[in-house]
């Protein structure tokens, strides 16, 4: 899963720890959600053929035969209220979508565009319909807003992420930016074994910024465009928030969270335009 184009050096075991669950894309494919009931209905052009709970697995009880309208059955099992998300999904429309997306080689797409491909396949067409609806976001990000901000940064660049535990650096994140891709990941490791100690102050990202600085003028990454130090309390915070510039202008008056980006200190970290 690790993307062709990268270098992966220095990850040291914490941040991999930390970043290990961001690492897995059916999260953005998927609507289903972690710890939700759900209800697969599996059909091949409307003639059932399995139905599952995720709570009491193959539901023979339910005696559905026949799926007309997919939107219509879904909404129809979800008022309910038995599952907090109901799937219709046709066989067929998941073998077209296995075919499009294996069957020719995508040697040119990186593989977040791959991936976005297949998200774009799967939810097309109304072949695979759940109610609730998936959500065409994740965290309030989006694909094209994140490739939108991506877009303006300066190329090449340098991106960091340091989110520390307490005393401990739970995340300290580095990534090189060129050409339009991301080419190199590393950890603050790149500054020696260990990493340079952090705390949460103006003081420590100053330095940072610093140590980032001096890096891109050795010739080891590029000039840094933004980089957050914030606590592990923040991100989880930040990651929830609907305003994402609005909460980390209030994490950093709160002394929570400091960092620099492109258009600002109250920029948006990750627009979210579709």
């Amino acid at each position: 899963m690790i993307d062709p184009h990268w270098s992966l050096v220095d990850l040291d075991p914490r941040t991999w720890r930390a970043i290990g669950g961001f690492f897995d894309p059916a999260q953005y494919i998927r609507a289903a959600q972690p710890g939700e009931r759900g209800l697969f209905v599996l059909h091949d052009g409307g003639r059932v053929l399995r139905v599952i709970d995720t709570e009491r697995g193959p539901r023979p009880d339910l005696d559905l035969r026949q799926v007309d309208s997919a939107a219509e059955f879904a909404a129809g099992l979800y008022a309910r209220g038995e599952w907090q998300r109901v799937h219709i999904i046709d066989k067929r429309h998941l073998a077209a979508v296995a075919r499009t997306a294996q069957e020719t080689p995508r040697r040119d797409l990186t593989l977040d565009q791959y991936y976005h491909l297949v998200y774009r396949l799967l939810w097309a067409d109304g072949g695979y319909v759940s109610v609730p609806p998936h959500p065409g976001h994740w965290h309030g990000w989006t694909y094209g807003g994140v490739r939108a901000w991506l877009a303006c940064l300066p190329d090449p660049a340098t991106l960091a992420l340091v989110v520390l535990d307490g005393a401990d650096t739970a995340i300290g994140l580095i990534a090189d930016w060129r050409d339009g891709l991301f080419r190199r990941v590393t950890t603050l490791e790149t500054f020696g074994l260990g990493g340079p100690a952090l705390d949460l102050s103006a003081e420590s990202f100053a330095r940072l910024w610093a140590l980032l600085a001096a890096r891109g003028r050795g010739g080891d990454g590029a000039p840094p465009a933004a980089a957050l130090l914030c606590s592990s309390a923040a991100l989880a915070v930040l990651l929830d928030a609907a305003d994402k510039g609005a909460e980390l202008a209030r994490l950093g008056a709160q002394g929570a969270a400091f960092w620099r980006l492109p258009g600002g200190p109250g920029s948006d970290p990750a627009p979210t335009s579709p």
